[in-house]
């Protein structure tokens, strides 16, 4: 729709002084002979069909061609692909990925279950020596809901004044949770945990009951065959032996699981313990090293070894570590129904 001079004038006309009268109506006897169109249209008028296909032509020529069939930004082309092909076969990769790191017990969000039995020794600053052997069982209730259960048995020894030598059963923990969210691209795991102090000797455990939020955020990057993943869990003391310290921390742990072949993996992480306790410097930074290896659908064995980077001069501060151990992996779930809902993209 297109609106002609003709209405503009005639508001002006309508407004204006009455000296200016004369003036604007010779102006509008000029307009007359000139102008192609009507000048007192009092309502907008169609164009004509040639004035419609000039302006069409003139508002396609105008227009910036438009972008070549599956060109994208830099960004998304490095995510999703630069071409319908690549995103096709980056999905797939990704999928491929999860479900390696699933097989192989690495993904802390997966839902799948395994028994695991790890040996640790550890070396601290404060010349304390611990071995440990811990039974860690994670069990599939449902498809979205899992159950988690770790039980140590230590065996400590720590030189100097004050020094001891105890083994026994440390505190046991339990998780239980879900996976909230899942996609090529993401996967979101939320739960709870919870510490139990069944430590048999005081010197092994805290002595506290301790609950808290925990939750895994995993993301496949399909072009160095890795999977990125963030563990986060959070420490709080709500009751125990009313003489032994109070317990809150947090607990950040990130890691590169990279996936070499169907039989091989190595993981990169990090462990940051922050503790909330007092103002002093209580966190802890340590670095973990692990290789595995896959010998069927069952059976994984890994080893690893690291060393403390931040907070050695904290009563714990790790010196360095050594681990090895045993998984084995089992497919299905106890309770074949779907508790809860949740989000599943692409």
């Amino acid at each position: 729709m297109k609106t002609y001079m003709g209405i503009v004038l005639i508001n002006n006309i309508r407004w204006a002084s009455p000296r200016l009268f004369p003036r604007q109506i010779i102006l509008l006897v000029i307009l007359s002979a000139v102008w192609p169109g009507p000048i007192f249209a009092t309502e907008a008028v169609e164009p004509s069909a040639d004035q419609s296909n000039d302006k069409a032509v003139g508002e396609s020529a105008e227009q910036p061609p438009a972008p070549a069939e599956g060109k994208r930004g830099p960004v998304r082309s490095l995510v999703q692909g630069a071409t319908p092909e690549e995103h096709a076969r980056l999905v797939e990769e990704r999928k491929h990925l999860s479900a390696e790191a699933a097989a192989f017990g690495t993904d802390p969000t997966a839902l799948n279950g395994y028994f695991e039995l790890t040996y640790g020794h550890n070396e601290y600053t404060n010349n304390l020596r611990l071995d440990t052997a811990t039974a860690e069982a994670r069990l599939p209730i449902t498809p979205n809901l899992i159950f988690r259960v770790t039980m140590p048995y230590a065996w400590a020894d720590l030189n100097g004044p004050g020094g001891f030598t105890k083994n026994g059963l440390s505190d046991m923990t339990v998780r239980a949770g879900g996976r909230l969210y899942a996609s090529n691209i993401v996967a979101l795991f939320v739960g709870a945990d919870a510490t139990f102090p069944t430590a048999s000797e005081k010197q092994l455990g805290t002595g506290k009951y301790t609950l808290g939020p925990g939750g895994a955020l995993a993301v496949p990057l399909a072009r160095v065959r890795s999977l990125f993943f963030v563990v986060v869990q959070d420490f709080y003391s709500i009751g125990g032996d009313p003489s032994r310290a109070d317990v809150h921390f947090i607990r950040v742990q990130p890691a590169v699981n990279t996936i070499w072949s169907e039989r091989w993996w190595t993981i990169v992480s990090a462990t940051w313990n922050i503790d909330d306790r007092s103002t002093g410097r209580k966190s802890t930074l340590n670095l973990l090293g692990e290789i595995g290896h896959n010998f069927n659908q069952h059976w994984n064995v890994f080893a690893a070894a690291g060393a403390g980077v931040a907070g050695k001069d904290t009563p714990l501060g790790l010196d360095w570590v050594a681990q090895a151990g045993v998984r084995w992996m089992f497919p299905g779930t106890f309770i074949s129904k779907t508790l809860f809902g949740g989000f599943k993209g692409d």
